[in-house]
């Protein structure tokens, strides 16, 4: 089973199919800043370090 296997399943509620959830802009925008932001500090720490 894939890594995302479960998440492409269509859910059945009250005999209706629930679509499948998929990332919202917000929350892409969230983890484009939640890893930018470390990575920014460290490479600004090792140029100032090193150079």
């Amino acid at each position: 089973m894939a890594v995302n296997g479960g998440m492409k399943k269509s859910i059945q509620i009250m005999g209706q199919s629930a679509p499948a959830p998929r990332m919202t802009k917000a929350a892409a925008l969230l983890a484009a800043v939640g890893l930018s932001v470390p990575v920014f500090v460290l490479l600004t720490l090792l140029d100032v370090l090193l150079f």
